[in-house]
């Protein structure tokens, strides 16, 4: 799956976490899924921005 689907998929985690009061059983879920999303993410964003950078220098 490429980093910018997982970026979506990310947000739309983050998105429905937002509006979830505490005590919903799926909140775990959730979270564990926006953790595992966010490494491959993360690291695609640090690559971009790097390679921005250098295309300005």
């Amino acid at each position: 799956m490429s980093p910018q689907k997982k970026s979506a998929q990310l947000n739309a985690v983050l998105v429905q976490l937002n509006g979830m009061t505490t005590g919903e059983t799926i909140i775990d879920s959730l979270i564990e899924l926006a953790y595992e999303l966010s490494n491959p993410v993360a690291g695609w964003l640090i690559e971009e921005n790097a390679q921005r950078d250098n295309e300005h220098e």
